[in-house]
């Protein structure tokens, strides 16, 4: 089970966007827990920047994963944009990516 740690609120932000944010991040973990056979801890950082007509919403996301204790995936990703759960999306997607590059998990395939 994926733990999800969020280190800091946001005001300014509905109920519906944390919410459509937070069905993304855990369907993401499950797909990365299937991926890598772990469980997984997140840790989301949100920020905003401007004023009330250019917000900013600026989303970093770190996935830590240990395998048995003997070797640590660390993985970082970061995204800019005015609306929340873009910013959101796309942070996954970037992270979806540094795991595919790290790990290259779309050359294992079953024999």
């Amino acid at each position: 089970m994926a733990k999800i740690i969020y280190k800091k609120e946001i005001l300014g932000v509905t109920e519906d966007e944390k919410e459509f944010a937070d069905n993304l991040i855990h369907e993401y973990c499950e797909k990365a827990e299937k991926t890598l056979g772990e469980d997984l801890t997140i840790e989301v950082y949100v920020k905003k920047y401007g004023k009330v007509k250019t917000n900013e919403y600026e989303v970093n996301l770190r996935l830590f994963c240990s395998e048995n204790n003997s070797s640590n995936l660390f993985i970082e990703s970061n995204a800019t944009e005015r609306d929340y759960g873009k910013t959101v999306k796309s942070a996954l997607k970037k992270m979806d990516t540094e795991m595919e590059h790290k790990l290259h998990v779309s050359d294992r395939r079953k024999r």
